[in-house]
């Protein structure tokens, strides 16, 4: 495994692993599902998220722990840092090669040749890239262009929890959208989606954008405005501009198969970005156990299998992921959000229903 990072540290913000999430990390290993729950913060049955107006008014309650018994496992919240170790620890005797990026590759046709940033290049049966929303491995095999912006920003931090909302919580606000989650030892990650132009934040620096999101919310409810004042600049705060592509089903080619952001890029609105990544994981493997002799046929059976999903969220991401650009309040909040999760039983059963595939069948 070939990561571009110098080292796995405990950096960065968090995220959420939904139902389908988890049931895609058990299908990957059971151990991982165990290290990711050990990880983060299971919620206990009777937890609850609350939508919060910007002056701390609770409007409605998202039911989070009861998605355990309905769905065959929880949602789990945890820092990146976090499961990033619990996939290193998982991994077993698999090599993991830090501080290089891959930076081209050649299929034969029987085998593939992967050229590193550090001039060396090794040999594989797959070429499998996990390499983000700018994936490199996607620009050499499609050259299909650049993801799209979709109009707002990402600051991502960590906290300590805010006592009045153990739970986290989130708050739409005027042009401004907070997420929170616990992630346990009495810390939360949190999210802000901010509208702006592109490339408005990213280029003010980490410590100007916070500064610029605190004046943005300084009327807001005060144990909210402390909470991202307390954010641990040491653990790094991460500014990123939004965006995704139109969904396709063309994600593989011979040898070479992309996942993750690399193959579908989502807004977080459904906070369904990791998820997906774990679930083309646990189909991947599956796949290519099936097929164990054909390589490209088994890449091409797990893009048909997974496209139809991916796109569908892909496309109710983008279309929830627009930031208000008014301040809502009271019934307006109500009716647009009474958490879609819980209110539309028929895509939530869609969405953390899913099962993963058998190995082997």
């Amino acid at each position: 495994m070939i990561e571009r990072a110098p080292r796995i540290a405990d950096v960065g913000s968090g995220l959420v692993l939904y139902p389908n999430g988890i049931k895609a990390a058990d299908a990957v290993s059971a151990q991982l599902g165990e290290r990711i729950r050990a990880a983060g913060y299971v919620p206990r049955p009777s937890d609850a998220r609350p939508l919060v107006a910007p002056d701390g008014t609770v409007l409605s309650n998202d039911p989070i722990g009861g998605l355990d018994a309905r769905f065959g496992a929880p949602q789990v919240s945890l820092l990146r840092s976090a499961l990033y170790r619990a996939l290193q620890a998982t991994t077993g005797d698999a090599e993991l090669v830090t501080g290089t990026e891959v930076v081209g590759h050649t299929d034969d046709g029987d085998r593939v040749r992967v050229k590193l940033s550090t001039g060396d290049s090794v040999e594989a049966d797959v070429l499998v890239g996990a390499d983000g929303v700018n994936s490199r491995t996607r620009r050499q095999v499609f050259d299909d262009g650049a993801p799209v912006y979709r109009g707002y920003t990402s600051l991502r931090g960590r906290s300590s929890t805010p006592v009045e909302f153990p739970h986290g919580f989130t708050v739409a606000g005027d042009g401004i959208d907070l997420f929170v989650a616990p992630v346990g030892g009495g810390r939360v990650y949190w999210t802000a989606k901010v509208v702006a132009e592109q490339g408005h934040w990213p280029d003010l620096g980490v410590d100007i954008a916070l500064a610029a999101l605190l004046r943005k919310i300084r009327d807001w409810h005060r144990p909210i405005v402390d909470m991202i004042r307390r954010t641990d600049k040491q653990a790094g705060i991460v500014v990123t501009d939004i965006c995704d592509r139109d969904p396709t089903d063309h994600w593989a080619k011979g040898r070479v198969v992309l996942i993750g952001d690399a193959a579908h890029p989502m807004s977080p609105a459904m906070g369904q970005g990791a998820s997906m990544a774990i679930e083309d994981a646990a189909e991947l493997s599956a796949v290519l156990n099936t097929l164990p002799g054909n390589v490209p046929g088994a890449l091409a059976e797990f893009c048909a299998e997974r496209a139809p999903r991916t796109s569908e969220i892909v496309l109710e991401s983008r279309r929830k992921g627009g930031v208000d650009s008014r301040a809502l309040r009271g019934a307006d909040v109500r009716a647009r959000t009474a958490n879609e999760f819980t209110t539309q039983d028929e895509r939530l059963t869609s969405l953390f229903g899913w099962q993963p595939r058998v190995r082997g069948g």
